[in-house]
């Protein structure tokens, strides 16, 4: 009885402990609950993809770590985004809401895109995007109270109908509260990316990408992976990132994410997607499984067509 009751008292130190880290995480992590979700909702970190499919749609992901614990931390997400004048100009809105131990940060951001037409085959979307971020502010010993802070952010989409590049920094903005520095937290990342379409068959559409990601302070990371259609009705996909964690840790923060999604008429997409990662690196010593399970449902009110990217 007293190891069991010992071994049930260390647990929930344990679990105490890692919510209280995750506190910590919550002041560092910002919006990087949307910037991972650029492979279903490029916006989220390139504000010049508003407007690129043209038609209005609505995206909403809801994320879960592990399921095994209770009360683990949550986070849902929207997106939605559409053209106005002919498709010259997008238009679109992102909210987060992440919910990580006692601490809730919350993010409203819009974005605004101008299309500009290079060639027949050639457009160039270039955007900014504003708005704010509801987060605990650290002055690196302890955490504050939620404070809004600024978000300002540029990007720029190249397309045509089987090939895009992308280049963006979503956050350009530092921030300081009197004492407390908020830049050394506030994460800035730099976007690079490429990807595209290629059909294998008429059944069978192949739809690789690859992400370059630099900000201060981490390593280079790198994303590569390719998402396979069938018939337009059921997708598959895996993809894979290397690097990304701070130049002054040696922890491994690579992981693989499996994703999976079923087009249920013209209007409707569903999708699951699995990531192996850590929440963070101050997780690394939990032994019990790890990943993030996300659900996702997109809404396209009068889609013209199949929704590659």
């Amino acid at each position: 009885m007293f190891l069991k009751n010992t071994h049930h008292y260390s647990k929930r130190i344990f679990l105490s402990g890692v919510l209280l880290a995750a506190s910590f995480g919550a002041a560092k992590a910002q919006r990087e609950v949307l910037y991972e979700q650029y492979v279903q909702n490029p916006m989220s970190i390139n504000p010049g993809f508003t407007g690129v499919r043209e038609d209005f749609n609505m995206t909403a992901i809801f994320r879960r770590k592990w399921f095994n614990i209770p009360n683990s931390p949550t986070s849902q997400t929207f997106a939605a985004d559409g053209t106005i004048a002919d498709g010259k100009f997008g238009i679109g809105f992102q909210a987060l809401n992440d919910q990580t131990s006692y601490f809730t940060t919350t993010g409203f951001v819009g974005s605004f895109a101008f299309h500009l037409g290079l060639s027949d085959t050639w457009k160039l979307g270039l955007g900014a995007q504003g708005g704010i971020n509801v987060l605990p502010v650290s002055d690196g010993i302890s955490i504050g109270n939620n404070r809004a802070l600024g978000s300002f952010g540029l990007g720029a989409w190249l397309r045509s109908e089987k090939l895009y590049f992308g280049v963006s920094k979503p956050e350009v903005l530092s921030q300081k509260f009197g004492d407390q520095v908020v830049g050394s937290f506030y994460r800035r990342p730099l976007y690079i990316t490429a990807g595209g379409s290629h059909d294998l068959s008429e059944d069978v559409m192949m739809l690789p990408h690859v992400l370059f990601v630099q900000e201060k302070d981490h390593k280079l990371r790198v994303d590569f992976g390719s998402r396979f259609w069938f018939r337009e009705k059921v997708g598959l996909g895996a993809s894979y990132r290397v690097g990304g964690g701070y130049n002054s840790f040696s922890a491994k923060v690579d992981y693989l994410q499996l994703t999976a999604e079923a087009q249920l008429g013209r209007n409707v997409r569903l999708g699951y997607f699995y990531s192996t990662r850590q929440v963070e690196q101050i997780y690394a010593s939990y032994s019990g499984p790890k990943g993030i399970h996300e659900l996702m449902l997109k809404f396209i009110p009068n889609p013209k067509g199949f929704q590659k990217f």
